[in-house]
């Protein structure tokens, strides 16, 4: 029988935080806990039967650790699957997000015949307690199965593993979810089994801003009324607490709030206030922002200096396209465009983004459609000055870059999540003519393999 043992030198970290390095036969082995520079003698559990690709753990370090390895700060780190590049330290992390958008963007870098290239990443402001939100899937321990613990979903598995202490949330979310946690125990909610279909209590969601707490608990339907009246006249104690919502939740397919979902108020307000761009915008539990609030500011601001408003007032159009609550619509605007237009398929979202927009002067319409369906929209925004697309890490869709390219700005700013699917995107735009002369990441997730790039295009 072959053995499945093997020594190897990580050369680089993937994404999920693995180091990678090749072995006889070209083989990609990915393994956990071994960073670029670190040698082992590695155990194959899984081989890719499509693909030169192999999955392994260390049995045997061989030599010293690498001189970017570094005490993870999360008492969860290697368990519960987030943050999984906190062992190596941070400029070191920074290095390699670069790489990573360099390796994604190869083909439009081999293409542009300027020698543009990817900017260092700029980093974060912090790197611990900087979300803004965090989400807790709701489990059982303990040999009687009552006792609940707030975590995640260990790797591959539907194992909660819990995340209380977490040192990436800011601090006072992390201090409500245990008192939600405990107070939830107490009232007798049930946590909810995803294998059974059981139970009540399914996932809880804290969100901050300003040291306000919003808290939504998602529940099974039919969830006792009683016990979540206690929880919440328990919870009201908290001096931080700005509301606490109630969400039902019925789905299979692991969407925690799923679209067109409504929450019913049980304690204050069923949102917070958000500043963007200095307009106050209300946002719930469900409604997407970035976690990281100063960096995302940070790139919103970026994003609309690329964009070339004149600070004497262009007489030009900016259109947003997949807006959300409007975070770069708002800066643009603040940016005095003379126009701005901004399409996102939530309704909601869009509704909170017209409510913030009555008392601000700006000329900004908000159009609830898809992007990525777009029918009559290439109407409404042809003749724009620049194109702003911020899509899903799915990136954009064969119509939606035609969306684009019908619009036919001299400018488009891509603002991305995704740098592989980036890549691919930014070849199909070449098509049409446009090419980047600004490539810019941002870490908006220190720990993570996650990075933000912005890419100005010109036509």
């Amino acid at each position: 029988m072959k053995s499945n043992r093997t020594e190897l030198t990580a050369t680089e970290l993937d994404e999920a935080g693995l180091g990678v390095g090749a072995i006889a036969g070209g083989i990609r082995v990915h393994v956990t806990d071994l960073l670029p520079g670190e040698s082992a003698e590695v155990a194959i559990d899984h081989r890719s039967p499509h693909k030169p690709e192999a999955w392994a753990r260390v049995t045997r370090r061989i030599g010293a650790p690498a001189d970017d390895r570094v005490e993870p700060a999360c008492p969860g780190f290697g368990r519960c699957g987030g943050c999984t590049w906190q062992h190596l330290a941070y400029p070191a992390q920074l290095v390699a997000k670069r790489r990573r958008v360099e390796l994604a963007l190869a083909d439009i870098l081999a293409i542009d015949q300027r020698g543009i290239s990817v900017a260092p990443v700029r980093p974060s402001p912090r790197e611990l307690g900087y979300r803004n939100k965090g989400k807790y899937v709701v489990g059982k321990t303990g040999g009687d199965g009552k006792h609940i613990v707030f975590g995640a979903y260990a790797p591959r598995t539907h194992h909660v593993v819990d995340t209380l202490g977490c040192q990436v949330v800011a601090p006072i979310i992390d201090e409500v979810a245990a008192w939600v946690r405990g107070t939830a125990e107490s009232v007798g909610l049930v946590p909810y089994d995803e294998q059974a279909r059981a139970g009540e209590l399914r996932y809880v969601i804290v969100r901050e801003v300003a040291s306000s707490v919003l808290v939504a608990l998602i529940v099974a339907p039919r969830t006792p009324r009683a016990k979540l009246e206690q929880l919440a006249n328990a919870m009201a104690q908290h001096p931080t607490l700005a509301g606490l919502v109630v969400i039902e939740n019925d789905r299979r397919d692991g969407a925690i709030v799923p679209a067109g979902s409504s929450a019913q108020v049980l304690i204050g307000h069923g949102y917070l206030v958000e500043q963007l761009a200095g307009v106050s915008v209300q946002v719930g539990a469900g409604e997407f922002l970035q976690v990281n609030r100063a960096q995302a500011n940070a790139m919103y601001e970026r994003v609309a200096e690329l964009a070339n408003a004149d600070p004497t007032g262009p007489e030009g159009t900016a259109v947003d396209l997949f807006s959300g609550v409007g975070g770069i619509a708002l800066h643009l605007a603040r940016a005095r465009f003379a126009r701005v237009i901004a399409v996102e398929i939530d309704e909601e979202a869009v509704g909170q983004l017209r409510r913030a927009i009555e008392t601000t002067g700006y000329d900004l319409t908000a159009i609830a459609a898809d992007a990525s369906n777009p029918g009559a929209l290439v109407e409404k925004l042809r003749g724009a000055t620049v194109v702003v697309v911020n899509p899903p890490r799915k990136g954009l869709t064969e119509a939606a870059r035609e969306l684009v390219a019908q619009i036919a700005a001299p400018t488009v700013i891509y603002v991305s999540c995704g740098p592989e699917t980036l890549g691919r995107d930014l070849v199909a735009l070449a098509q049409y003519g446009y090419m980047p002369d600004v490539i810019e990441p941002f870490d908006l997730m220190p720990g993570t393999g996650q990075v933000e790039t912005v890419v100005r295009l010109r036509r």
